[in-house]
C-alpha cells in the first residue's frame, strides 16, 4: 500500500533528522508525496526551499 520511498540527498536528510521526532515519519510522507506530483527523482535541499510554503502550510 505505501508508495516506495524517494532517494534523499544528504542536506535535505540532515534537515529531516533535525524536526522533532513525532512529526518526522509524517512530514517525509508529505515531503516526498510533494517530491513525486512535481516529477523529481530525488528530495534534494533545493526542493525543501523551494516548496517550503507548500510543505509546512
Amino acid at each position: 500500500m505505501s508508495e516506495q520511498t524517494l532517494p534523499w540527498d544528504e542536506d535535505a536528510l540532515q534537515r529531516l533528522e533535525k524536526m522533532p521526532s513525532f512529526v518526522r515519519n509524517m512530514a517525509k510522507a508529505k515531503i516526498e508525496k510533494a517530491a513525486r506530483e512535481a516529477g523529481e527523482p530525488k528530495v534534494t535541499a533545493a526542493f525543501l526551499d523551494a516548496n517550503k510554503g507548500k510543505l509546512m502550510g
